[in-house]
């Protein structure tokens, strides 16, 4: 009778894996406003970040910006409606001290709207979860 149950529970075990959602960004909304962003940062650290709109290369490749390099590049936008920052690694504890940080400077640089995403592998940004939203 055990042996008979046995792949039972496990198709059941198999089947509830399957509902559950695979990571806690799944529930989160998605982004989808990449062609009215004026400015899209990815960033890694205030050492390490890359502007991917608009594109900030060297030759081939993407320029590796500091944050302060960074801001630069927001202060040279026409158009100040929506900045998108890409956070790559952070915890919860340092999501916040991130946001709070990049939304003080991008505000502050006269952007209306700041929305902060959680990256995946690549560099796209539509369909990315939405972590925060605001002005």
């Amino acid at each position: 009778m055990i042996k008979a149950s046995v792949p039972l529970l496990l198709a059941m075990l198999l089947l509830t894996s399957c509902a559950t959602p695979k990571s806690p960004w799944a529930a989160l909304p998605r982004f989808n406003e990449q062609d009215q962003a004026n400015l899209v940062v990815r960033y890694y650290s205030d050492d390490t970040s890359y502007v991917l709109k608009p594109q900030q290369t060297d030759g081939p490749f993407l320029t590796i910006l500091s944050k302060d390099a960074v801001l630069d590049v927001a202060k040279q936008q026409p158009g100040r409606q929506l900045a998108v920052v890409i956070l790559i690694h952070y915890g919860a504890c340092e999501i916040e001290t991130v946001e709070q940080s990049w939304k003080n400077l991008l505000t502050g640089a006269g952007y209306q709207r700041v929305v902060f995403l959680r990256a995946s592998s690549g560099m796209r940004v539509n369909g990315l979860p939405v972590l925060a939203s605001g002005g």
